[in-house]
């Protein structure tokens, strides 16, 4: 028979003083798949009051107090006990007096007072019931592990890497959502903000101001794990002008999520949600009107970048509304953007429409030029006022009306039948008619860094590059022929700094189907 090894799976040596006497500390840790037995070893100590003259005077005052008589050097004891809850709920307790213990959980031979059935994985938490605690201070010790073969490998979902596995083809069919209505217009936005309110060196009200000084005209307040800056976003919109839009950064352990557009000012909570759970935390999201996206998907992860990096498996890409591409400051020279790119080109060839975003990830204003990526949102003109634009603002998002820029946007359309699509659209596409593509962008002699008179558009499809464009040339028309394309999109390319070309601007898809 192979030996075993123990698989701890949560540790803890805690002191408490008597300040904690009749509390609860829970704690929550992690059950992977197919554990059959969970161990648990749990201790405190001291068990009772050792000092005789304090045994003995809370023995008087106890028995002063209640009007009876206690035995004569009866020792006065702490009481500890545990109780767990598994990944579906109650599962039992022990309301034992004895200072050292050792339980079992499983399907057919758990320890008693807990319940036997089969281990879920999951999120699991176990309190601890301070009831009595008489000694001026008082440690426990708690061990909760699932015993292995040697030598056997552990899979840890949260150390998967799951966005590094091969994509597979999309089975759901396209969504097209509903046109704009009449003239249409960009709004300059940013998606991913800080203040001081969690680990960001600026106030709300100075954010929103430098925002309003770049030209944007839409803010979303991001914290991390917070929504206490949301009280002074009315104050904000009155001073600015500018529209500012409840939003969350969860900031879980197993990756960040950004969360755009809540209906009111309510926090959604990421402490219950386990690495198996991203797509229950997605739904009690969304239950508030909220869309959901991934942060920098492939930045470095714990324990360096605590959470940033994306390792929530899940089934479906489908499940979220957008990915953040490109993040932080000057975002396309970044290598994990550049990442995080290639892998939304791969998601779109293998069927999915999923939308592109950008973030500053803003925290402070300190940098000289720093090259942000700014989100334009496309919008009817007519969705301006504030009981309107919220809705607008979502809708356009979800359905990836989006151009993302150092600069000013793209414009692209693809002509087709007499009619006029732009990014987002979906094309039905009749057979042997072509597509006109034509691209074009003004305005790029705004930043003395970009050298915008060489600078290249390029139209791309999921077939390749369909078009280089003129240095300098900003505009650009192409007529594809081809039956197997899926998207097109345009993308600029620009030297900064002197460098070498790099991309500083690109659109979401026209779909065609």
């Amino acid at each position: 028979m192979r030996e075993k090894e123990d698989h701890i799976l949560f540790e803890i040596n805690s002191t408490l003083t008597n300040k904690s006497t009749q509390s609860h500390i829970q704690h929550s840790f992690f059950v992977p798949e197919d554990t059959d037995e969970i161990y648990l070893d749990f201790s405190f100590d001291p068990p009772h009051q050792t000092d005789i003259n304090e045994n003995n005077r809370l023995s008087e005052e106890a028995a002063t107090y209640y009007e009876a008589k206690l035995s004569q050097n009866e020792l006065i004891r702490n009481l500890l006990t545990i109780s767990i809850d598994d990944a579906d709920g109650f599962r039992g307790a022990r309301h034992y007096h004895s200072p050292i213990q050792h339980h079992m959980l499983s399907e057919f031979n758990s320890t008693a007072g807990f319940l036997n059935k089969r281990n879920p994985a999951g999120l699991w938490s176990v309190t601890v019931s301070i009831h009595a605690l008489v000694t001026e201070s008082c440690t426990y010790k708690l061990r909760i592990y699932k015993r292995h073969h040697l030598g056997s490998e552990m899979v840890i979902p949260w150390q998967d890497r799951p966005l590094n596995k091969q994509i597979i083809d999309n089975d759901s069919s396209i969504p097209a959502y509903p046109p704009l209505e009449g003239p249409v217009r960009w709004v300059p936005s940013e998606l991913h903000t800080h203040t001081f309110h969690s680990d960001g060196k600026q106030s709300l009200l100075e954010m929103v101001e430098a925002a309003k000084e770049m030209g944007l005209k839409a803010v979303v307040m991001t914290d991390h794990n917070t929504i206490s800056p949301f009280e002074g976003i009315e104050q904000a919109e009155d001073q600015t002008g500018l529209h500012i839009l409840y939003g969350l950064e969860w900031t879980t352990f197993y990756g960040h999520l950004l969360t755009i557009g809540y209906d009111s000012p309510a926090y959604t909570d990421w402490r219950v949600i386990g690495p198996l759970d991203i797509e229950k935390g997605i739904k009690s999201i969304r239950h508030h009107g909220a869309l959901v996206g991934i942060a920098h998907p492939f930045r470095i992860g714990n324990p360096i970048g605590t959470g940033c990096h994306w390792e929530f498996p899940v089934e479906s890409i489908n499940v979220v509304d957008f990915i953040e591409v490109w993040n932080s400051t000057r975002p396309g020279s970044k290598a994990y953007n550049q990442r995080a790119f290639l892998y939304w080109t791969d998601l779109l060839n293998k069927g999915y429409r999923i939308t592109a975003t950008a973030g500053r990830d803003w925290h402070h204003n300190e940098e000289i030029n720093p090259l942000p990526a700014i989100t334009y949102v496309q919008m009817s003109q007519g969705s301006a006022a504030k009981d309107t634009f919220r809705t607008a603002f979502l809708q356009s998002i979800r359905g990836g009306r989006i151009c993302i820029s150092y600069g000013k946007p793209l414009e692209l359309i693809v002509k087709h039948e007499d009619m006029t699509y732009s990014v987002g659209d979906v094309l039905d596409r009749v057979e042997n008619q072509p597509l006109i593509v034509q691209v074009s962008s003004e305005g790029w002699e705004y930043n003395s860094r970009i050298d915008s008179n060489n600078a290249v558009l390029v139209i791309v499809t999921n077939t390749g590059e369909i078009l280089h464009g003129s240095p300098g040339l900003l505009q650009l028309q192409a007529e594809i022929k081809e039956t197997d394309v899926k998207w097109i999109r345009s993308e600029l390319y620009a030297s900064i700094d002197n460098g070498t070309p790099e991309l500083v601007a690109f659109t979401n898809p026209i779909y065609i189907r």
